[in-house]
């Protein structure tokens, strides 16, 4: 599994998900539901022709470590596997499961004041 903010491979640590390069880590419940969508990517690589012609996303694919590809705000598709990342998913990586690189902004690219 990769890192959705940088590819760099997850492993665990304290019984988590890590990312060194980023020196974050993932939560149980992350954890699971990036399982769930990894398991489900078969079925939405029918429909990534849709999103051919779309412009790279934030993130890269957990599944793959491939650039996302950006279907509407807050919502990715890897052309590579067909992994999903749908909004919910979006908001708890980016609000619950901060990378350092990115603590300095929030989803909508705006400095926090909180970090």
């Amino acid at each position: 599994m990769y890192c959705p903010y940088c590819k760099e491979e997850l492993k665990f640590n304290n019984e988590e998900l890590y990312c060194k390069a980023g020196d974050s880590y993932f939560s149980k419940h992350m954890e699971k539901i990036l399982n769930e969508a990894i398991d489900n990517s078969k079925e939405v690589k029918v429909r990534i022709p849709k999103v051919e012609s779309s412009e790279e996303g934030r993130f890269f694919c957990v599944n793959c470590g491939s650039k996302m590809m950006k279907i509407e705000a807050m919502h990715e598709v890897c052309k590579c596997c067909g992994f999903e990342m749908n909004k919910r998913m979006f908001y708890e990586i980016v609000e619950i499961n901060p990378h350092c690189s990115f603590r300095s902004k929030n989803h909508w690219g705006k400095r926090n004041s909180t970090y």
